[in-house]
């Protein structure tokens, strides 16, 4: 019998999957984000906003009939709505009282300061004189985050007291966190009965154009490039820090930063990371990430017994061109031959207008490669990126 379960925020590749995995998906996905292909080929679609107060009431009365086995995302917006529909229906997830803890940075760092672990300076701020009374005790320069903030939005490094006018004005929470010098980098990890284990470990690249977001992500490189030691570091570091949080169940996707004073965390999530991490880590192990996540909401996910060693490197380069009206692109169908290459996919076409590279949605497209090492692999993007020409006007 085909497992009943919801999606929340289904795109076209994690719909298809559900479906070849023979899980009898649900969808729910927000008006404004709907996809045609998804609502054409699923048999039962809710289009609304995940907040909506009939949205529960509604599940209630499916789930009385045909009962679901539980609901999932991966879309970071739809992770608390998850959480409640789960706990409303008494279906197994990450309870909604952790991933309240993870939404919410303040609230996470209270939780990391109450178990003494990965200690990092921080304050909650609404009003310049927050800010300016923390950086009287911390110093500048300093991180400024909104609270519940999302894929680098709004993020910004503050040098000084001029660079908040405007932003402080007492009708949002943000929280300011000392600035955590160092390489940074991403796990994705699997847990089962507090049991974690880590499937990759990415070291990122932030934006170098100055015309965009120094924080948005243009490069992912999977296994990180790193020492034996660091690597054990790093992963009894998460290990740590998931037993600290209360995770028990489930997929995460943690950032942190290696600073001279050793691992700090940046922020976690409860699901699997996004920007195709899940290709890099099965391109390198094996093991499918969004295969992992619908089996566990079907109730068929075997538990795996240790962390899978990567063969291999793989790597994804973003494509950030020069702003402006896009006149000619050239070389993707010759580039595609190179050895190495896996996928090579443009989110704009000619005509589209290239904004400055701010956030995720405003990167053109990217490439994903593999080779004997993850450095390698990146070389290949990179060579694809130099190659790629984007006439814009």
């Amino acid at each position: 019998m085909a497992a009943n379960i919801i999606l929340l925020g289904a795109k076209r590749f994690i719909s298809e999957r559900a479906w070849q995995l023979g899980a009898r998906p649900w969808i729910i996905q927000h008006p404004e984000r709907a996809e045609d292909w998804v609502n054409r080929q699923s048999e039962r679609v809710l289009l609304m906003d995940y907040e909506d107060p009939a949205l529960i009431p509604m599940l209630k009365a499916a789930h009385a009939v045909t009962p679901f086995t539980s609901a999932i995302t991966i879309a970071e917006e739809a992770l608390l709505p998850c959480a409640r529909i789960n706990q409303a229906l008494g279906l197994p997830g990450t309870p909604l009282e952790l991933v309240e803890k993870t939404r919410d940075k303040p609230s996470m760092r209270r939780v990391l300061d109450s178990g003494g672990f990965s200690p990092v300076q921080w304050a909650a701020v609404k009003v310049p004189a927050d800010a300016a009374a923390f950086a009287g005790r911390v110093g500048y320069p300093f991180i400024l985050k909104p609270v519940d903030g999302v894929g680098s939005i709004g993020v910004r490094l503050v040098h000084g007291a001029q660079e908040l006018e405007g932003v402080l004005n007492g009708k949002s929470a943000w929280i300011a966190e000392e600035y955590l010098d160092g390489p940074e980098y991403s796990v994705e990890c699997f847990s089962f009965g507090g049991r974690h284990v880590i499937l990759g470990i990415n070291v990122e690249t932030k934006n170098p154009d100055p015309t965009g977001s120094a924080f948005l992500e243009v490069a992912h490189q999977v296994p990180a490039p790193m020492s034996p030691e660091r690597d054990r570091e790093v992963r009894a570091f998460i290990r740590g820090f998931l037993d600290v949080l209360g995770l028990k169940d489930g997929p995460t996707h943690t950032e942190l930063k290696y600073t001279a004073k050793g691992p700090r965390i940046v922020e976690t999530h409860t699901r699997l990371g996004g920007d195709r991490l899940w290709d890099l880590v099965r391109l390198t192990t094996g093991y499918d990430l969004v295969d992992m996540t619908l089996q566990w909401a079907m109730g068929t996910l075997k538990p795996l017994e240790a962390d899978p060693l990567p063969q291999g490197g793989a790597a994804i380069q973003y494509f950030t061109p020069p702003p402006g009206r896009l006149k000619r692109l050239h070389g993707m169908q010759a580039l595609r031959r190179i050895p190495g290459v896996v996928d090579i996919s443009l989110m704009v076409d000619v005509g589209a207008t290239i904004r400055p590279a701010m956030q995720s949605e405003d990167r053109a497209g990217f490439v994903i490669a593999q080779g004997p090492t993850a450095v390698q692999a990146l070389e290949i993007c990179q060579e694809v990126r130099q190659r790629l020409v984007f006439d814009t006007v």
